[in-house]
């Protein structure tokens, strides 16, 4: 080994014994382990939330049309080279024709090909080993057995053919869209469909094609076909097409960034802070080492061994210590998840290894190099040389280049620049800020108590470490603050959406001469509905002209356009929907008026006094939007796009839908409803429902420990911050004692000055974690932001009591002859 890496290990094993030395290789091995951790842990949560996703889609990518496929379309799917299957669902009436006294039941019937589906799996009671009924066969779920007095081994009727009843069917994945998804369903081999006759020309029926496979061929697939989609065809993707859940997928996968996120700036802080340290009590060593023979390029060589060396020992360490707790992780997740998670991608177990080399070069090439400038006579003087301009270039250039870093290792540009702003404009404001708000809370002390005068003369005399120290702390504490509240808003969000008070069943095709009768059943019984009157109709005409030639390219792949709308008519506004701009008709108007669903107005360009038109089985409607309203589309609660005035739509056919919700024993009033109403379609969906909620525990059992391992990290680097404060207050604290102060007098002031700074930091702290929680929520989770009056409080106090925990913990009075020690250590 030649003279400078020798010299290196040598000037290691000494740094080793130095506080600064310590805190920056603890803020360094948090760094590398939690960087790896978390992304081994995002990379399997998102791989594991993306396949219980494509569980409830039954595949990756999947193809509707209201028409069949065309063969040129199934070859160009073939030929992508994806694993792909079709599914032919329809709505049809099914009996039992050993009961001649029990009327016919409206199911949805899916015809499906092996394999299917292609993700998530088919229960059933009992078990079977094959992904579909034989032929001849069918599964039935338990609603319709009950309602037709069906069991195992009896007929079920379908169109012109005969099927044996060979299994209950329990849950199953890719139930379609639209009501069709919660109607009672029920599955039957492909090959059997053309016998049943059910099926002719102009039928009502949605074609579909499931696709799974690698994530670059389902990319390049889906960027392939949408642009080519037809009026009559949708292409759903796991996140960005389920109305139900891909939104919370998508916010998911965003906190996993931004807690990483997080992780990667509270280190960079720590490391920063360690390394400004580091650097300024290396500044009489660097001119020894000067004086000695070294050149300036040597020296940087020397220094940079050190932090290469530092990074290897703690890489290993690191990532074995990540390991470990990934499997520990793995172990307590068997009992939450139904599977196991799949393994992360081979790089990421290198991402912390390749970020801490990162932080460390770019973090530490500017004091390094300022400390190859230190002139030969600082040995005589002992003064700090001046910075000058060429290193505060060089440190801007290095954050600028860690900040890209980020940027593209994160793949969150957005929640990256919010985050890096926050740090830029935090880094020039709070210090100063809360210098000034320290000595101003100092002065009152000043007068009433005797450690206030000290602290006061603390205050002035290291007001540039205040700055520093104080400016760090406030980040460190707004990023804490950051991961912490957005996972409860986040948790928030996801429940919110499905209460308590959920509805669990729809009544569809309820007829106007049978409105009066259910009317009454409801209300004998209690149960809370409204029922609201439903037509359909096409979209097309605006201000009087067809619609399309007035709309852009993106405009014209809108859903509304390329389907039949459920319109609807009612006097007064909808209670779940949200009057967001016009005026509500208060009685019948003399022209028909329609009130609009916000996002149709924004998609389409419309505005308040738009008139549209619309094709109600041939025959023309128009009316002119005079309100906007917003609808939660996830509240399980008859939602329309368009509703009409009174008067308006009452002279068209039209049937009548409503939602309750049944809990326990009262369940039984469903059944109670067929046997008085057997023309009615009664839609079930507890058991959509209840895979949701399963589905949201988990999202929310994952942000917890991604939360719970950020903040201990923050918490390790917060109390390292600490204890660099409270080392370079020893010396202080020597001298004092020396003069004849007590050793617990020297420590109730640096106790005294941790409750300051605390309660200042967590001041300003919660402030910036307002500031940048708004932009966060509007830009990147997708939440609407509010106020939380709530952390306005309990970080001041939370901050102030760690600091005063942690200095009382780690600080204690020194000895006499330990000052004389250090005094002469330091001379």
């Amino acid at each position: 080994m030649s003279l400078l890496p020798r010299l290196a290990l040598r000037q290691l094993r000494t740094q080793l014994r130095t506080t600064e030395w310590r805190a920056l290789l603890l803020a360094t091995l948090i760094a590398i382990t939690l960087t790896t951790l978390l992304t081994l842990l995002g990379d399997r949560l998102e791989r594991g939330l993306l396949r219980e996703s494509a569980n409830l889609l039954g595949a990756d990518l999947v193809l509707s049309s209201g028409r069949p496929l065309s063969e040129a379309r199934l070859q160009e799917i073939t030929a992508s080279e994806v694993t792909s299957t079709q599914v032919v669902q329809f709505p049809s009436m099914v009996s039992n024709p050993a009961a001649g006294d029990t009327p016919p039941m409206l199911v949805s019937v899916r015809a499906a090909d092996a394999p299917y589906p292609l993700r998530g799996e088919i229960i059933t009671e009992p078990a079977h080993s094959s992904d579909l009924p034989t032929p001849g066969n069918v599964w039935i779920e338990a609603r319709v057995m009950d309602q037709l007095g069906l069991k195992l081994g009896d007929t079920l009727q379908l169109g012109y053919s005969d099927f044996s009843v060979s299994a209950e069917l329990i849950s199953s994945p890719d139930r379609g869209t639209g009501f069709r998804s919660f109607s009672p369903h029920i599955i039957i081999n492909h090959a059997d469909l053309e016998a049943t006759g059910v099926l002719a020309p102009g039928s009502r029926a949605n074609f579909r094609i499931l696709m799974s496979g690698s994530k670059e061929q389902i990319a390049t697939l889906d960027a392939q076909l949408r642009p080519t989609l037809a009026d009559y065809e949708r292409l759903l993707a796991l996140r960005t097409d389920q109305p139900l859940t891909g939104n919370a997928l998508g916010n998911a996968l965003a906190y996993l960034k931004l807690s990483a996120l997080t992780a990667l700036l509270l280190s960079a802080l720590t490391i920063l802070l360690s390394l400004r340290r580091f650097s300024q009590k290396q500044f009489t060593r660097s001119a020894l080492l000067l004086n000695l023979g070294l050149n300036p390029a040597q020296l940087v060589r020397v220094y940079l061994y050190q932090l290469l060396f530092a990074w290897v020992a703690l890489t290993l360490l690191g990532t074995v210590i990540a390991a470990l707790v990934d499997g520990l992780v793995q172990s307590w997740l068997v009992n939450l998840l139904p599977q196991r998670l799949p393994d992360p991608a081979f790089y990421t177990w290198f991402s912390g290894a390749a970020l801490g080399l990162v932080m460390l070069i770019l973090l530490g090439l500017p004091p390094v190099l300022s400390l190859a400038r230190i002139p030969v006579a600082h040995l005589l003087r002992g003064d700090t040389p001046p910075q000058d301009r060429r290193a505060r270039m060089l440190q801007a250039s290095c954050l600028v280049l860690l900040a890209i870093t980020l940027l593209l290792f994160l793949q969150a540009p957005l929640a990256a620049l919010i985050l890096l702003g926050l740090l830029v404009i935090g880094g020039l404001m709070f210090g100063y800020i809360a210098q000034f708000l320290l000595e101003r809370l100092a002065e009152p002390m000043a007068t009433k108590l005797l450690l206030g005068r000290l602290l006061r003369l603390r205050l002035r005399q290291q007001r540039k470490w205040h700055r520093l120290q104080s400016a760090v702390i406030v980040l460190l504490l707004t990023l804490l603050a950051v991961v912490w509240v957005s996972r409860a808003d986040l948790l928030a969000e996801w429940r919110a959406k499905f209460p308590t008070d959920t509805p669990n069943y729809f009544v569809i095709n309820i007829q106007p001469w049978q409105k009066p009768d259910l009317d009454g059943f409801l209300q004998d019984n209690g149960i809370d509905s409204e029922l609201y009157p439903m037509i359909r109709g096409r979209l097309n005409e605006l201000n009087g002209k067809p619609i399309r030639p007035q709309l852009t390219e993106e405009q014209l792949q809108d859903n509304t356009l390329r389907r039949e709308l459920n319109l609807s008519w009612t006097r007064d506004k909808p209670e779940h929907n949200e009057l967001l701009a016009g005026q509500w008709w208060e009685s019948t108007p003399d022209t028909p008026q329609i009130s609009v669903e916000q996002d149709m107005m924004e998609d389409l360009g419309l505005t308040l006094g738009d008139s549209l038109g619309f094709d109600i089985g041939g025959q023309q409607v128009s009316a002119q939007i005079t309100s906007i309203r917003g609808v939660e589309w996830t509240s399980f609660r008859p939602n329309f796009y368009v509703i009409f005035s009174p008067g308006a739509l009452e002279d068209y056919p039209g049937t009548w839908i409503t939602s309750f919700r049944l809990d326990g024993e009262r369940k039984q009033l469903a059944t109670q409803m067929l046997r008085d109403f057997p023309s009615l379609t009664l839609v079930d969906i507890d058991q959509l429902l209840a895979q949701l909620g399963v589905w949201l525990k988990r999202l929310g059992d994952s942000s917890a420990m991604i939360l719970g391992l950020t903040l201990l990290c923050g918490l390790i680097l917060m109390a390292v911050t600490l204890l660099q404060a409270l080392e370079q207050r020893r010396f202080e604290s020597a001298l004092m004692q020396t003069l004849g102060a007590s050793g617990e007098q020297t420590r109730r002031l640096d106790l005294l000055e941790f409750l300051l700074l605390g309660l200042v930091c967590g001041v300003l702290a919660g402030i910036a974690a307002e500031v940048t929680l708004a932009g966060l929520h509007l830009e990147l989770l997708h939440v609407d932001p509010k106020l939380h009056p709530w952390l306005w409080v309990t970080l001041p106090a939370l901050a102030s009591l760690f600091f005063v925990a942690t200095g009382f913990l780690i600080r204690r009075p020194l000895r006499l002859d330990q000052c004389y020690r250090l005094l002469r250590s330091q001379s």
